[in-house]
C-alpha cells in the first residue's frame, strides 16, 4: 500500500477534504477534537463533514468544518441510498475521504465516487476499498475496542501524520439557536429565573441503558425542592421517549417540565444543555453535549463500557453499579427474571443524588 501523501505539515496539502462522520450524536461530539486538528492540519483546504442529516446542526456555530453535507440513510434507502451518497460525494471532486466511521458502506460510497485517497481503519469487507488502512488492531483487538473512542478517531490521524490538539471538545451555539431556546424556555417557564436542571431519560440505543420512571421522578422532586431549581425532563422524536419524558413529569410534580409537548431540536436543545446548571442523564448523546459545554453532568450507566467514553470527564460523575455481567454493550438484557436489567436497577436515587452533591462541591472547590 503506497504511503500517505498528505504530511499536514505542509506539503502536498490537500484541497478538499471529507471526513465521514459517525452516525450518533456522543460519536459526532467526541469526533471534534479529529475536526479540530484536520483543520490546524489544513487550514487552507475546504473541510467538508458528512453525516445523517438530522445531525447537521450539531457543528452548526463550531467553525470547525465549512460545511455538513447531509448524506442519505441507507438503512431507508438500500442500495439506491448508496449509489446517491456516491453521487453526491463525486459532485463535490474531494482530493482526500476520511472515514471515521468503520463501515463497509461508509467506504464503499467514497471508492464509487473515485475520491483518490480514502484513509480509514482496516477493517474486514472494506480494506479493498480503501487506499490506505490504518492498522486493524485499532479496531478489532480486545484492548483496542476499550479505548476511549477520541482516541481511536486520534490514532487514525497519527496514522496520517496529521498532530493531535488535545482532547477537548468544541460545540458552539447560532444566534438562531440561542433565540429559539430563549423562546422555549420563555414559553415553557415563564419569567423564572430559578436554576434550570436537566434530564434525559431516553435513547435510541436500546431498553437495557433506561433508569426507571419511579428513579428520574424522585430524583427530579428532591432536585427541585434543594436547590429551588425548575427541572425539564428532555426527550427525542420517536413516540417512546415523548411518553416516558410525560410519565416522569407527572410522577414528579409541578417544578418539573416535559419536552414532550414541544420537542426541542438539535440546534435548540444544545442551547438549552449549555445553560443548565446540572444535566442527569442516561448514557446517550446529550450527555456528550453536557461535557462538550462544560455542564455538570451526572450520567447512569449499565450495560455500555465507560472506557468506550473515558475522556472529557472534568465536570462529569459517572453513576454505575458494578455486576458481573457488566458492560455487555447488549442493547436488550438477555437475562431473565430478577437479574434483568440488573445493572440499572441497582443505580438508586440516593446514589444519583450523591453524585449530584460531588459535582456541586468540584465546581465549588
Amino acid at each position: 500500500m503506497p504511503s500517505f501523501p498528505f504530511t499536514g505539515r505542509g506539503a502536498s496539502d490537500p484541497e478538499r477534504v471529507l471526513v465521514r462522520m459517525p452516525n450518533w450524536i456522543g460519536d459526532i461530539v467526541m469526533a471534534t477534537p479529529a475536526l479540530a486538528a484536520l483543520r490546524a492540519a489544513w487550514p487552507g483546504a475546504r473541510l467538508v463533514a458528512a453525516g445523517p442529516a438530522h445531525l447537521a446542526p450539531l457543528l452548526a456555530g463550531s467553525g470547525l468544518v465549512d460545511a455538513v453535507l447531509p448524506l442519505p440513510s441507507r438503512r431507508s434507502g438500500g442500495l439506491g441510498a448508496l449509489r446517491e451518497t456516491a453521487g453526491l460525494l463525486a459532485a463535490e471532486g474531494f482530493d482526500l475521504a476520511v472515514l471515521l466511521t468503520n463501515s463497509v458502506s461508509s467506504a464503499l460510497s467514497t471508492w464509487w465516487a473515485r475520491i483518490p485517497v480514502r484513509v480509514g481503519h482496516r477493517v474486514v469487507g472494506r480494506s479493498w476499498s480503501l487506499t490506505h488502512a490504518a492498522d486493524g488492531d485499532a479496531v478489532r483487538s480486545e484492548s483496542a475496542l476499550r479505548l476511549p473512542t477520541p482516541e481511536r478517531y486520534a490514532r487514525l490521524l497519527d496514522f496520517m501524520g496529521v498532530d493531535r490538539v488535545g482532547p477537548r471538545m468544541v460545540l458552539a451555539t447560532t444566534d438562531d439557536e440561542e433565540a429559539a431556546a430563549t423562546a422555549w424556555l420563555a414559553r415553557h417557564m415563564g419569567a423564572s429565573e430559578a436554576p434550570l436542571i436537566g434530564i434525559h431519560p431516553g435513547g435510541s440505543f436500546g431498553p437495557s441503558k433506561l433508569w426507571s420512571v419511579e428513579g428520574f421522578a424522585a430524583v427530579a422532586a428532591t432536585l427541585a425542592e434543594r436547590r429551588g431549581a425548575r427541572v425539564v425532563v428532555f426527550c427525542g422524536p420517536r413516540a417512546e421517549e415523548q411518553e416516558l419524558s410525560r410519565q416522569i413529569v407527572a410522577a414528579a410534580g409541578p417544578a418539573a417540565l416535559s419536552a414532550a409537548d414541544e420537542p426541542l431540536d438539535l440546534g435548540a436543545l444544545k442551547a438549552v444543555v449549555r445553560r443548565l446548571s446540572l444535566l442527569i442523564s442516561i448514557d446517550s448523546g446529550p450527555r456528550h453535549l453536557g461535557a462538550a459545554f462544560g455542564v455538570p453532568t451526572v450520567v447512569l450507566m449499565g450495560s455500555t463500557d465507560p472506557r468506550l467514553t473515558n475522556t472529557n470527564l472534568e465536570t462529569s460523575v459517572i453513576v454505575r453499579s458494578e455486576v458481573s455481567c457488566s458492560p455487555c454493550q447488549r442493547k436488550v438484557c438477555p437475562l431473565e427474571g430478577d437479574a434483568v436489567d440488573r445493572c440499572m436497577r441497582e443505580i438508586t436515587p440516593a446514589m444519583v443524588l450523591a453524585a449530584a452533591e460531588r459535582l456541586g462541591r468540584r465546581g465549588a472547590s
